[in-house]
């Protein structure tokens, strides 16, 4: 997504509101889809016009014009079954953007078994109301219309046959609405705890085992799912009932028309012309309970996805160019470093830190520096509000677009997972224009001999570096932080996660680096300059 439609999805999620379905990309979509349903309106008059007169003055002319126009009709139906599709398939696109996005930049991550759960369930609620809900409506209404008007002119009292079953079925589902909701809020909530459970119960698949829980832990999975199951039994009161509502109701629209055409003792070809039209208006209005369940899904969706996108800041490329220190402040010259972080809810400050080429600074604060490295690499201390944040060479680091971070900031942290993918890529991702040889030359000397793997270079990655040893591993991550001297590294916990050998050499390296190293942990060789550790709030 684009800066501009970032910025607009944050600012309809913030009043709780998902992106408006009328947008660039969609119109076009939109625009075909009420024309078709128009159309099909129209055509549903005409055909049911004709029915009628074959009655009356059959000709084999005339049989083959309404099986054409019945064929159209098919072919209509296709045509909106399609643009639905497109048109839900770019809806749901723009929303699992910025959820990933979300996910990827929050400070405070939600657990994978969520984010799966958001990614799969809670956008396919959406994609339901777009496709079986949005469409057929704009599709429906039309045609309902059409209908009506089509009876009217037949014979006024038959439009009585459907604006009174029409009505009815409006009330009974406005009453189940909110029951449905509510159910569908439940569901949502147990499907949630149930993935998440699944994702953290596979994740500690070795102690679990290791500990004989294995029964154990699938008891507890199953009393959850238990529970998702209950919660579905519950919303399937509510979706059946709309369901038998709103193909009950229209049983009474031919009862009322045949009463009304016995008693006017209307001509056939009017009660020929108004069983199609009921016929064809009866499949819509059974429709309909599955349209009001489809948008109990989505509201309940709604509600959970709305607040995450309002998160969605829109920092996208060009965000933040202007956003340097003051002219003349200490800070601005290229190669120089300053972190004024915010105070931490431990009770800590961190003192502004200054800091020029060719300085080693050893961050101590146990728990308190982790966070605070951590939160540096990944955001750039985005989150923290003016006048604290990070800048290098006075530019901004939380608000730069992304490509100038990453080539202002290396980093390497214990504990991160790698992504899905072929090493090549791997070791150039944080420079994906940056010379694949110095990257292999560099991840040899920190312990990754790529030709020592069976397809060297080209070895695919998974499970966050699988088939990669955790000093290998460790090795790809610094060299592809040290690519290109980015002017601020941060290292975290990783020099006691490389071999011997690569420690030293990475130890030799570093003691020389010609930007600003923050880092933890101790490598050979390798002195800091200074120390820089939070204080107590004063």
């Amino acid at each position: 997504m684009d800066r501009d439609a970032d910025i607009r999805m944050g600012e309809r999620a913030r009043r709780g509101k998902l992106p408006a379905l009328w947008a660039a990309g969609r119109r076009a979509a939109l625009a075909w889809l009420l024309g078709l349903g128009l159309a099909m309106g129209a055509l549903t008059v005409l055909l049911a016009w004709l029915t009628g007169r074959l009655t009356s003055a059959f000709t084999v002319a005339g049989l083959w014009t309404v099986l054409g126009l019945a064929l159209a009709f098919g072919l209509g139906k296709l045509a909106e079954r399609v643009l639905a599709e497109q048109l839900g398939q770019h809806y749901v696109a723009q929303l699992r953007g910025g959820l990933l996005k979300q996910s990827l930049t929050a400070d405070r991550a939600p657990g994978l078994g969520i984010t799966v759960a958001r990614s799969t369930n809670d956008l396919s609620s959406v994609r339901n109301w777009v496709i079986q809900g949005v469409v057929p409506l704009m599709a429906g209404i039309p045609l309902l219309l059409f209908a009506l008007a089509g009876l009217y002119l037949s014979a006024p009292p038959l439009a009585l046959a459907l604006l009174i079953p029409l009505v009815l079925e409006l009330l009974l589902l406005g009453a189940l609405a909110p029951g449905a909701y509510g159910a569908a809020r439940v569901l949502r909530r147990r499907r949630g705890a149930l993935a998440s459970r699944i994702a953290e119960t596979l994740g500690a698949a070795t102690a679990v085992r290791a500990a004989g829980g294995v029964e154990r832990e699938v008891g507890r999975l199953q009393d959850t799912a238990a529970g998702m199951a209950a919660a579905a039994v519950h919303r399937a009161r509510f979706a059946g009932a709309l369901r038998a509502s709103a193909l009950a109701v229209p049983l009474m629209g031919s009862v009322l028309l045949v009463g009304v055409a016995s008693s006017a003792a209307l001509p056939a070809s009017a009660v020929t012309s108004g069983l199609l039209l009921l016929g064809i208006s009866s499949a819509v209005l059974g429709e309909f309970g599955r349209m009001v369940e489809y948008r109990q899904n989505y509201k309940a969706a709604r509600r959970i996805l709305a607040p995450l996108l309002a998160q969605v800041s829109g920092s996208g490329p060009g965000a933040g160019e202007a956003t340097r220190l003051p002219a003349g402040a200490v800070g601005n010259a290229p190669d120089v470093v300053r972190l004024q972080p915010a105070p931490g809810q431990d009770g800590k400050r961190w003192p502004t830190l200054l800091a020029g080429p060719g300085e080693r600074i050893e961050v101590g604060g146990g728990r308190s520096a982790q966070q605070l490295l951590h939160r540096l690499a990944t955001t750039g201390l985005a989150s923290d509000p003016p006048p604290h944040g990070a800048w290098v060479g006075g530019r901004n680091l939380g608000l730069v677009p992304e490509r100038s971070r990453r080539r202002l900031l290396g980093a390497a942290l214990s504990g991160m997972a790698l992504e899905r993918g072929p090493i090549a890529r791997a070791l150039r991702y944080r420079r994906p224009q940056g010379s694949l040889d110095e990257a292999l030359r560099l991840a040899q000397l920190f312990g990754l001999d790529v030709d020592e793997l069976p397809e060297a270079e080209a070895t695919m990655l998974r499970r966050g570096g699988e088939p990669l040893d955790d000093a290998q591993r460790a090795g790809l991550l610094l060299a592809r932080a040290l690519l290109e001297e980015p002017a601020l590294l941060v290292l975290d916990g990783l020099p006691g996660a490389l071999a011997p050998s690569a420690a030293r050499e990475a130890g030799r390296l570093l003691a020389g680096y010609p930007g600003v190293l923050l880092y933890r942990g101790t490598l050979p060789g390798l002195h800091p300059t200074r120390r820089w550790e939070p204080q107590e709030r004063g």
